[in-house]
This record gives structure tokens, C-alpha cells and sequence, in this order.
């Protein structure tokens, strides 16, 4: 984790938010969820989701091609005086398979995805945590 997302600013909080993001693609990419854990909040309902979604991915010789995340623009109110913040996140994905461990495919691919989730992050602790998190449709 940078240095700069485990401060309690606006630039702390973007970095942070990047860095979610970054840890969820090396997730999709590795099949390694632990680093998330720490990350998000248990009560966050949609990054569990996620988590245990991509844990059955790689379950049982399967493998996940694709799927890398970056979060291309964060916009956030910095409050220092609000626990909570709240930030608008545009997340493009690549396509995601999730393959067979001969190769072939599980099921049919997820395309690619660019939307707008809506993050609730909060500080606590000397760090910042997800707590909530959700599309904006």
C-alpha cells in the first residue's frame, strides 16, 4: 500500500480508493483474496460478494483469464470533520472467463464493463476502510 493511501486527506482517500482497486484486480488475476480482507469492511455487502465470487472462480482447478480493474477517476467531498467519506468511482474491467483446468470454459464470459460505483470509505484506526459499496445506475 502506498504510503499516501494511509493518510486522512482527500489525496490519502484517492489513493486508498486506487489501491482497492488495484488489490481487487491482483485478486481476479491471482485467485489471491487475502490482501482484500484487511481492506474492506464485513459489513461491506458488495465486497464480500465480490470476494467470495472470485474465491469460486478459482475453486477446483478453475482459473480466471481477464477481468483486470482500474479505477480511471475518483471524485470525492473531502471532509476531515466526517468519519465517513463518500466518493464516485468510475471502474472499467476487462472481460472475465473463468476457465476449466483443461482450458475450456466454465460458462459464458462477463464482458467488459465501465461503470460508476458509489464508495463509502472510512477512517479509522491509522487507516481507511471500505464500508460500503455500490453501481450507480
Amino acid at each position: 500500500m502506498p504510503e499516501l493511501a494511509k493518510e486522512n486527506s482527500k489525496a490519502g482517500l484517492e489513493a486508498f480508493i486506487g489501491y482497492w482497486y488495484a488489490t481487487m484486480s491482483y485478486a481476479y488475476e491471482t485467485g489471491d483474496t487475502k490482501q482484500l480482507l484487511p481492506l474492506s469492511s464485513l459489513a461491506c455487502a458488495l465486497c464480500t460478494s465480490i470476494r467470495e465470487g472470485l474465491e469460486a472462480g478459482w475453486q477446483e482447478g478453475r482459473w480466471i483469464a481477464g477481468g483486470k480493474i482500474r479505477s480511471a477517476a475518483v471524485e470525492s467531498q473531502f471532509n476531515p470533520a466526517t468519519p465517513t467519506q463518500v466518493a464516485t468511482v468510475q471502474v472499467i474491467q476487462e472481460p472475465i472467463e473463468i476457465r476449466l483446468p483443461d482450458g475450456s470454459l466454465y460458462q459464458e464470459p462477463t464482458a467488459a464493463t465501465n461503470t460508476a460505483s458509489r464508495a463509502a470509505i472510512q477512517f479509522g484506526d491509522k487507516r481507511w476502510t471500505m464500508v460500503d459499496l455500490g453501481l450507480i445506475l
